[in-house]
């Protein structure tokens, strides 16, 4: 049914819809799916490919991002910025952050069982050890037995679709065993939702202050589509969309949940078929960082190699027995977006700060490493990357607490609303945001609506 809706692709350009959704990633998803379990009329503007024809491979992966993956900063740090039915969500390691409380309480935003509904709905679980894998099991071990709080970390996985020894939740996983944004979005479409994929959003139409529509071109043509309420939930693009509609303070710093990946060569054990993120700590995320077990497939390591002396390209060698460590910060707010050009659209300088935090994790990880047998010479730390853009549309800035930007019934809903890094999976807690402000919307602009 759900691959029949999607190859029909229609919507009525004459029905003012209740709510207009722009990006089906995680935050985008949870209102489409929220609203239309209420009877909401909903439509659904993708600019990506559903994309279910080649998966779990790194063809299929480039083909999930923007411009295949090859998103620079002017200074050269790559970050991940997808373009594909279920956004964000098809390209993580599936791991379960906690959205951080104390972080949104700054700008005035509290949960009221939000987050635990979301954890529900994305099953986030501990996996079993045999999921988990020896190798990850390993390394979790010598990160105890170096003093560190190392766990297996909340997964959100079906464990009964899962395999062990898979390492594919980042190439889309086509057993469909990691929740990705596309349970939700099928769930709006089986509940009457409307979608067009290959659309781009290019402008909101605003009429006397109010959002009444939006405008965009799909595979060439130009088309509006009309609604009481619109939600972007593009990532980056949500800068350029809004800036358009006067709202010039967008994407004028963010970040990028800054990353770097260390590997070594420890004997018997290796990351190529590790569970990615099964196994890590928050322990220091008050200091400004997270640490997990996973790292690059061999096509982002040869990226990163290229991208860094030519003395160390031989350790691409070794690709197939490392073991990975990542460290993700939270770095400083930054840089800029430059909605109009294509490549090299942004950027966002690793400071003083975020590269402090990074050599804080990296040495704990070499301590791993070498606990495991790995070999000083072995050992390699990639250079930094980015995560994802978010915080391009912040609370305080852009929008209020209840996401609504100054035009009245626009909202964002994705990782562009936090106001400064978190430095964490954000799946977790865009989904958490999807269904506070969708019950914002049921109890405001729809309230007592049939």
């Amino acid at each position: 049914m759900i691959k029949e809706l999607l190859l029909e692709q229609k919507y009525d350009p004459n029905l003012e819809y209740d709510v207009i959704v722009v990006g089906t990633g995680p935050g985008g998803g949870t209102v489409a799916r929220e609203m239309a379990l209420k009877g909401r009329k909903v439509l659904m503007l993708e600019r990506g490919a559903e994309q279910h024809w080649i998966q779990q491979n790194t063809l299929g992966w480039a083909l999930m991002m923007n411009n295949l993956g090859m998103n620079f900063s002017k200074e050269m740090t790559a970050v991940a910025i997808p373009n594909v039915y279920g956004g964000a969500s098809n390209l993580t390691c599936g791991v379960a952050g906690p959205p951080p409380v104390k972080l949104f309480a700054e700008v005035g935003i509290t949960f009221n069982g939000e987050i635990e509904e979301a954890k529900k709905d994305i099953w986030a679980d501990e996996l079993p050890d045999v999921l988990v894998g020896k190798d990850n099991l390993r390394m979790l071990e010598a990160a105890q037995e170096c003093g560190f709080n190392w766990t297996k970390m909340p997964k959100m996985i079906d464990a009964g679709k899962c395999i062990p020894g898979c390492s594919d939740c980042m190439l889309g996983c086509a057993r469909r065993a990691k929740w990705t944004s596309r349970v939700f979005c099928d769930e709006a479409l089986r509940n009457n939702a409307d979608i067009m994929l290959y659309t781009k959003v290019t402008d909101v139409i605003v009429e006397n202050g109010k959002v009444i529509g939006v405008r965009g071109t799909r595979l060439g043509r130009e088309i509006k589509a009309y609604a009481k309420v619109v939600v972007l939930a593009t990532g980056v693009s949500n800068v350029g969309i809004l800036r358009k509609a006067g709202i010039q303070e967008a994407g004028r710093q963010f970040a990028i949940d800054a990353l770097v990946f260390v590997g070594g060569v420890a004997p018997g054990t290796s990351s190529i078929r590790s569970n990615p993120m099964a196994v890590g700590t928050l322990e220091d995320y008050d200091n400004g960082f997270i640490m997990t077990e996973t790292g690059p497939n061999w096509a982002s390591f040869a990226l990163e190699l290229a991208m860094d002396k030519p003395r160390n390209w031989w350790h691409f060698k070794d690709n197939m027995k490392m073991s990975w460590i990542m460290i993700k910060i939270q770095d400083e707010m930054g840089g800029e977006i430059y909605p109009e050009k294509r490549f090299f659209g942004f950027s966002k300088p690793i400071s003083k700060r975020d590269r402090q935090r990074l050599d804080m994790g990296t040495e704990k990880a070499k301590k791993i490493l070498r606990r495991m047998g790995a070999n000083e010479s072995s050992i390699y730390v990639c250079p930094p990357i980015g995560a994802h853009p978010c915080g391009t549309c912040p609370v305080g800035t852009v929008l209020d607490s209840n996401l609504e930007t100054r035009i009245k019934n626009l909202y964002c809903c994705d990782a562009s609303v936090v106001h400064r890094s978190m430095g964490l999976p954000v799946v977790w807690t865009a989904v958490t945001l999807g269904k506070r402000l969708s019950k914002h919307l049921n109890a405001t602009t729809f309230k007592g609506a049939k």
